[in-house]
C-alpha cells in the first residue's frame, strides 16, 4: 500500500461541489492500493466566525494571532464543524473515515512559536505521532486531520501547511499533495512549473519569478524534501480524474518539487 498525504485548503474546502469531487476521487483510493490521510485547513469558515467575535482577525507574516478567545472559536471551527463535515461526507461515499486533531493521542505536540512579536496561541510542531494514523490505516480507516495541536495542556493553532508536511515527513509519505486555489508554481508568463528542485526554486526566488506566500510554502517544501520525501505536489483542483492521474503518475497538472 502506498501511504500518500493530501491537504486541503482555499475553495476546495468551502465549495460543496468541488468538495463532493474530492471526496468521490478519495473513496476510490483504498481499493486502488493507497492509504490515504486528509488535512485540511478552514480559513475562511473561521473568519465567517471570528466575526462574529468583538476581536478583529489580525495577521502577521501570514499567521493568525491567536488570542485565548479567538483560539475557541479556531478549534470549534477546524475540529468540530469543517472535520466532521468532511468525515460526513466521505461515510456518506462509503469511505469509512474518522475525524481527529492533533490534540488527539497527541498527534501533534507544540511548542510556542517564538519571534519579534507575539502570536499567542500559534504552536511549532516539534513531536509527531504517526502511529496514530497508521493503526487507523490498518483498521482500513481514513484519517482526516484538523491541524489543532497539544502542547502544555492547551490546544494551540498550527498553520495546516505546516501540519501537513510534518505528518507526511513521518509516515515516510509515498506522495504528499498540497491542494488549494493555487495551480502551482508559476513562470514570468503565468505559466505553471512542472518540476522544480532546490536550486531552480532559489534561483526563481532571487529573480523575483517565485515571490510572496509563494516563498515559503516551497521553501517549507524543499526542507521537507531534505527529511526524506520523495516528491512535493502543488497544485489546484480541476476534478476527480485529473487528481486520480496525479496521484497515480499517469498526469502532473500542477508542479513537482523534487
Amino acid at each position: 500500500m502506498k501511504k500518500v498525504v493530501v491537504k486541503i485548503g482555499g475553495s476546495l474546502a468551502i465549495d460543496e461541489a468541488k468538495l463532493a469531487d474530492f471526496v468521490a476521487a478519495v473513496s476510490l483510493l483504498p481499493a486502488q492500493g493507497y492509504q490515504v490521510a486528509v488535512v485540511h485547513g478552514g480559513g475562511k469558515d473561521i473568519n465567517e466566525n471570528i466575526a462574529l467575535l468583538s476581536e478583529k482577525p489580525t495577521f502577521i507574516e501570514g499567521l493568525r494571532v491567536t488570542t485565548p478567545s479567538i483560539m475557541k472559536m479556531v478549534e470549534m471551527t477546524l475540529s468540530g464543524h469543517v472535520n466532521k463535515k468532511l468525515v460526513r461526507m466521505l461515510m456518506n461515499a462509503n469511505c469509512p473515515a474518522i475525524g481527529i486533531s492533533g490534540v488527539d493521542g497527541g498527534l501533534f505536540e507544540v511548542k510556542k512559536r517564538e519571534g519579534k512579536e507575539d502570536l499567542g496561541l500559534v504552536g511549532d510542531i516539534y513531536k509527531v505521532n504517526p502511529k496514530i494514523i497508521e493503526d487507523l490505516w490498518k483498521c482500513g480507516w481514513t484519517p482526516v486531520v484538523s491541524p489543532i495541536s497539544l502542547g502544555s495542556g492547551l490546544a494551540w493553532n498550527v498553520n495546516a501547511d505546516t501540519a501537513a508536511s510534518e505528518l507526511a515527513v513521518a509516515l515516510g509519505a509515498d506522495q504528499f499533495l498540497l491542494v488549494s486555489d493555487v495551480p502551482g508554481v508559476l513562470d514570468g508568463n503565468k505559466n505553471v512549473i512542472a518540476e522544480l528542485n532546490e536550486d531552480r526554486v532559489e534561483q526563481l526566488i532571487l529573480e523575483g519569478v517565485i515571490s510572496g506566500g509563494m516563498i515559503p510554502k516551497v521553501r517549507e517544501s524543499i526542507k521537507s524534501i531534505r527529511r526524506g520525501l520523495k516528491s512535493i505536489h502543488i497544485l489546484g483542483w480541476k476534478d476527480a480524474s485529473h487528481f486520480s492521474k496525479q496521484i497515480k503518475g499517469d498526469l502532473n497538472y500542477g508542479t513537482i518539487l523534487k
